[in-house]
Protein backbone atom coordinates (compact mmCIF):
# COMPACT_ATOMS: atom_id res chain seq x y z
CA UNK A 1 0.00 0.00 0.00
CA UNK A 2 2.84 2.48 0.50
CA UNK A 3 3.98 2.15 -2.82
CA UNK A 4 0.32 3.17 -4.05
CA UNK A 5 -0.16 5.95 -1.97
CA UNK A 6 3.83 7.34 -3.04
CA UNK A 7 2.63 7.20 -6.54
CA UNK A 8 0.22 9.18 -5.57
CA UNK A 9 1.55 11.61 -4.01
CA UNK A 10 4.14 11.88 -7.00
CA UNK A 11 1.36 12.09 -9.17
CA UNK A 12 -0.20 15.52 -6.88
CA UNK A 13 3.03 16.78 -6.95
CA UNK A 14 3.40 16.92 -10.56
CA UNK A 15 -0.21 18.23 -11.34
CA UNK A 16 0.71 21.29 -8.52
CA UNK A 17 4.13 22.08 -10.16
CA UNK A 18 2.35 21.89 -13.23
CA UNK A 19 -0.34 24.43 -12.28
CA UNK A 20 2.77 26.57 -11.02
CA UNK A 21 4.08 26.25 -14.60
CA UNK A 22 2.41 29.19 -16.87
CA UNK A 23 5.00 28.09 -19.36
CA UNK A 24 1.71 26.62 -21.65
CA UNK A 25 -0.32 30.05 -21.69
CA UNK A 26 2.43 31.96 -22.60
CA UNK A 27 3.00 29.24 -25.64
CA UNK A 28 -1.16 29.58 -25.98
CA UNK A 29 -0.48 33.51 -26.60
CA UNK A 30 2.31 33.42 -28.68
CA UNK A 31 -0.13 31.21 -30.85
CA UNK A 32 -2.91 33.60 -30.57
CA UNK A 33 -1.09 36.37 -31.97
CA UNK A 34 -1.08 35.23 -35.11
CA UNK A 35 -4.85 35.10 -35.47
CA UNK A 36 -5.71 37.73 -33.15
CA UNK A 37 -6.07 39.94 -36.36
CA UNK A 38 -8.66 37.86 -37.40
CA UNK A 39 -10.83 38.90 -34.43
CA UNK A 40 -13.87 40.98 -34.54
CA UNK A 41 -13.99 44.13 -32.72
CA UNK A 42 -16.55 46.99 -32.17
CA UNK A 43 -15.56 50.15 -34.56
CA UNK A 44 -14.36 53.57 -32.78
CA UNK A 45 -13.45 55.44 -36.00
CA UNK A 46 -14.86 55.69 -39.68
CA UNK A 47 -13.76 57.80 -42.77
CA UNK A 48 -16.38 59.64 -44.07
CA UNK A 49 -16.33 61.17 -47.68
CA UNK A 50 -17.98 64.16 -48.82
CA UNK A 51 -18.16 63.52 -52.56
CA UNK A 52 -19.47 66.49 -54.87
CA UNK A 53 -21.25 66.20 -58.30
CA UNK A 54 -21.48 68.90 -60.01
CA UNK A 55 -24.33 70.41 -62.51
CA UNK A 56 -22.92 68.53 -65.45
CA UNK A 57 -22.43 64.96 -63.39
CA UNK A 58 -19.07 65.01 -63.10
CA UNK A 59 -17.49 64.70 -59.77
CA UNK A 60 -15.27 67.79 -58.84
CA UNK A 61 -14.43 67.29 -55.41
CA UNK A 62 -14.14 64.40 -52.70
CA UNK A 63 -13.36 65.49 -49.06
CA UNK A 64 -12.26 62.84 -46.78
CA UNK A 65 -12.86 63.04 -42.68
CA UNK A 66 -12.34 60.59 -40.00
CA UNK A 67 -15.20 60.40 -37.74
CA UNK A 68 -15.12 58.95 -34.19
CA UNK A 69 -18.06 57.13 -32.79
CA UNK A 70 -19.12 55.55 -29.47
CA UNK A 71 -20.99 51.71 -29.82
CA UNK A 72 -20.67 51.30 -33.05
CA UNK A 73 -23.17 53.86 -33.68
CA UNK A 74 -23.42 57.12 -35.65
CA UNK A 75 -26.42 59.51 -33.73
CA UNK A 76 -28.87 60.96 -35.65
CA UNK A 77 -28.16 64.79 -34.70
CA UNK A 78 -24.15 64.13 -35.34
CA UNK A 79 -25.03 62.91 -38.65
CA UNK A 80 -27.58 66.00 -38.89
CA UNK A 81 -25.05 68.17 -38.52
CA UNK A 82 -22.70 66.46 -40.67
CA UNK A 83 -25.00 67.05 -43.43
CA UNK A 84 -25.64 70.42 -42.65
CA UNK A 85 -21.90 71.80 -42.10
CA UNK A 86 -20.74 70.25 -45.58
CA UNK A 87 -23.96 71.09 -47.52
CA UNK A 88 -21.72 73.70 -48.62
CA UNK A 89 -18.24 73.84 -50.56
CA UNK A 90 -16.71 76.54 -53.25
CA UNK A 91 -19.40 78.82 -52.17
CA UNK A 92 -21.95 77.06 -54.19
CA UNK A 93 -25.40 75.01 -52.52
CA UNK A 94 -25.49 71.74 -52.96
CA UNK A 95 -28.41 68.97 -51.64
CA UNK A 96 -28.16 65.51 -50.73
CA UNK A 97 -28.38 62.73 -53.56
CA UNK A 98 -27.52 60.11 -51.30
CA UNK A 99 -25.85 58.45 -48.14
CA UNK A 100 -24.30 54.90 -48.66
CA UNK A 101 -22.88 52.81 -45.71
CA UNK A 102 -19.79 50.87 -46.19
CA UNK A 103 -19.77 48.15 -43.51
CA UNK A 104 -17.09 45.35 -43.69
CA UNK A 105 -18.83 42.48 -41.29
CA UNK A 106 -17.19 39.43 -43.08
CA UNK A 107 -17.32 36.62 -40.39
CA UNK A 108 -13.60 35.46 -39.80
CA UNK A 109 -14.33 32.04 -41.17
CA UNK A 110 -15.79 33.02 -44.19
CA UNK A 111 -12.23 35.03 -45.17
CA UNK A 112 -11.12 32.51 -47.48
CA UNK A 113 -14.31 32.38 -49.52
CA UNK A 114 -14.43 35.64 -50.38
CA UNK A 115 -10.76 35.81 -51.28
CA UNK A 116 -11.97 33.72 -53.80
CA UNK A 117 -15.22 35.06 -54.70
CA UNK A 118 -15.52 38.43 -53.74
CA UNK A 119 -18.43 39.47 -56.32
CA UNK A 120 -20.29 37.11 -54.44
CA UNK A 121 -20.49 39.73 -51.12
CA UNK A 122 -21.91 42.93 -51.22
CA UNK A 123 -20.77 45.09 -47.74
CA UNK A 124 -22.59 48.46 -49.57
CA UNK A 125 -25.60 49.73 -48.87
CA UNK A 126 -27.92 52.71 -48.71
CA UNK A 127 -29.22 54.23 -46.31
CA UNK A 128 -32.80 55.47 -46.86
CA UNK A 129 -33.60 57.45 -43.88
CA UNK A 130 -32.08 60.07 -41.55
CA UNK A 131 -31.23 57.75 -38.04
CA UNK A 132 -29.01 56.30 -36.24
CA UNK A 133 -26.44 54.55 -38.51
CA UNK A 134 -25.00 51.50 -36.93
CA UNK A 135 -21.84 49.44 -38.15
CA UNK A 136 -21.58 45.71 -37.39
CA UNK A 137 -18.71 44.91 -35.67
CA UNK A 138 -15.98 43.86 -38.08
CA UNK A 139 -12.18 41.38 -38.42
CA UNK A 140 -9.66 43.81 -37.11
CA UNK A 141 -7.59 43.49 -40.25
CA UNK A 142 -10.33 45.32 -41.92
CA UNK A 143 -11.38 47.97 -39.60
CA UNK A 144 -10.19 50.76 -41.79
CA UNK A 145 -12.67 49.84 -44.67
CA UNK A 146 -15.57 50.82 -42.42
CA UNK A 147 -17.06 54.08 -44.51
CA UNK A 148 -19.63 56.65 -44.74
CA UNK A 149 -20.12 57.95 -48.27
CA UNK A 150 -21.55 61.23 -48.62
CA UNK A 151 -23.26 62.32 -52.15
CA UNK A 152 -24.02 66.07 -52.92
CA UNK A 153 -25.68 67.40 -55.75
CA UNK A 154 -24.69 71.33 -57.09
CA UNK A 155 -28.10 72.54 -56.76
CA UNK A 156 -29.08 74.81 -60.22
CA UNK A 157 -28.57 78.34 -59.69
CA UNK A 158 -32.19 79.88 -59.56
CA UNK A 159 -32.69 82.83 -62.07
CA UNK A 160 -34.76 85.52 -61.91
CA UNK A 161 -38.05 85.89 -61.67
CA UNK A 162 -38.63 87.29 -65.49
CA UNK A 163 -42.48 87.49 -64.55
CA UNK A 164 -44.33 90.00 -66.71
CA UNK A 165 -45.83 92.94 -64.92
CA UNK A 166 -49.56 93.48 -65.33
CA UNK A 167 -51.36 96.22 -64.33
CA UNK A 168 -55.07 96.13 -64.01
CA UNK A 169 -57.33 98.84 -65.19
CA UNK A 170 -60.82 99.86 -65.44
CA UNK A 171 -61.85 98.95 -68.83
CA UNK A 172 -65.02 101.98 -68.81
CA UNK A 173 -61.99 104.68 -67.85
CA UNK A 174 -60.13 103.89 -70.94
CA UNK A 175 -62.77 102.91 -73.48
CA UNK A 176 -63.80 105.75 -75.41
CA UNK A 177 -67.33 106.62 -77.00
CA UNK A 178 -66.60 106.59 -81.49
CA UNK A 179 -69.25 107.77 -83.23
CA UNK A 180 -69.03 107.50 -86.82
CA UNK A 181 -69.80 109.90 -89.50
CA UNK A 182 -72.43 108.91 -91.91
CA UNK A 183 -71.57 110.41 -95.32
Amino acid sequence: METVANHYSDIEYSSDEELEDNSWMSILENEEKDYKSFYKENIDIIKIFFTYVDSNNNIYYVKKDNLLIDNNTIKKDQLIYLLKKNKNYNNKQHRLISILQYNFDLEPEEVLNYLKYKEKYNFLTIVSKINNILWNDTISLFKNLNSLHIIYYEEPIKKSSNTKKVYIRNRKLKRKKHTRKRT
